[in-house]
């Protein structure tokens, strides 16, 4: 029952996801998604109190799970990583993850034009680049940590904005690559350092790609 009630909700999300993503979220109804989803408008209505709410589960559950993605040096058990590439490559993840799903990043578009919507965004990235600094919280010694995450989220969000919305033509994989390369010279890691650590990223990227296809 209980994996019957989570594959309902599940398919119900999807099907949010799909329509958000390609007629927006204004032009989306509730019978819709509930007919997209295979299920009823009551059944709808038992697992979401209206589309506002459907959109806010969206966000949070699909953000979480791009978030999830980490990288484990452990797979490559052959090979030493610093752990400026480490945090090189977590970052690249997650950025990429946000980027590089179509439909999700569609609804975020879709999402970003509500206010109510775009805030909760910047409040789950704020929560996530925070749980990040912190993890690496020792390499901020001597710099403003709090200032650090605001102008390195602030950029994320402006960049995340203008790509979406086709202001700015970058694929998944360059934004990834820039915002770890900002991130490492906020932290005042001298230049040559940086190059020496993407170039380590760049190499990593593909061995991270082929193994993670492998399961």
């Amino acid at each position: 029952m209980k994996k019957r009630t989570e594959d309902r909700r599940d398919s119900i999300i999807r099907a949010a996801e799909n329509l958000f993503a390609d007629q927006g979220y204004d032009n989306t109804t509730m019978q819709q998604i509930a007919k997209g989803a295979g299920t009823s408008i009551g059944n709808m209505y038992f697992y979401f109190s209206n589309k506002e709410d459907v959109m806010f589960s969206l966000i949070d559950e699909l953000s979480t799970q791009i978030w999830s993605d980490e990288f484990d040096p452990e797979q490559f058990p052959e090979q030493t990583f610093s752990r400026e590439t480490i945090e090189a490559m977590d970052d690249y993840l997650k950025v990429y993850g946000l980027f590089s799903r179509e439909s999700f990043t569609k609804s975020i578009i879709s999402a970003a034009e509500h206010n109510i919507f775009r805030r909760h965004i910047i409040k789950f990235l704020e929560q996530k680049a925070g749980e990040r600094y912190r993890q690496y919280d020792d390499f901020f010694e001597g710099l403003d940590r709090e200032l650090s995450l605001a102008y390195h989220l602030g950029g994320l969000v402006n960049m995340f904005e203008k790509i979406l919305r086709g202001e700015v033509e970058r694929t998944p994989h360059d934004a990834g690559l820039f915002l770890a390369r900002c991130k490492l010279l906020i932290r005042g890691i001298p230049e040559a350092q940086v190059e020496v650590t993407m170039n380590e990223l760049k190499k990593l990227i593909p061995l991270f790609t082929a193994e993670s296809s492998k399961s």
